[in-house]
């Protein structure tokens, strides 16, 4: 019988980051505040984001979230963590995620629209 292969995150090579990567970066620049506790995704979760953009937060105060407890109005628990406002939640998460500083942000997405990537080249 042959061995399963080896997928943990420290075995698989990868010439590019992935959202792991993008979360220990939010999480080492203080951008990410972590929920461990129980959050109703029905009930809580999004008014407890939304109050970051209407609640009168100044963009550079606000945070990624990661919530890693989820359960329902039913009672059901999810085992997936979902992660909320950690690719745009203000100007310093963006540049992070996009690998450059706040004022390149403009210019980079301008080269990209500019010259967007063809599907023949992703093989």
């Amino acid at each position: 019988m042959a061995s399963s292969p080896d997928l943990s995150a420290s075995a698989v090579a990868r010439d590019y980051p992935d959202l792991h990567d993008h979360i220990d970066a939010l999480r080492r620049a203080g951008l990410l505040i972590e929920i461990d506790r129980e959050i109703n995704k029905d009930t809580e979760m999004h008014p407890l984001v939304r109050w970051q953009f209407r609640g009168g937060i100044a963009p550079e105060d606000r945070r990624a979230f990661l919530f890693t407890n989820i359960v329902d109005s039913k009672g059901r628990k999810f085992d997936i963590p979902v992660l909320v406002c950690g690719l745009a939640g203000n100007n310093q998460i963006y540049s992070l995620g996009m690998g450059c500083r706040v004022e390149e942000v403009r210019d980079r997405w301008i080269k990209a629209m500019s010259s967007p990537l063809n599907r023949a080249s992703w093989t």
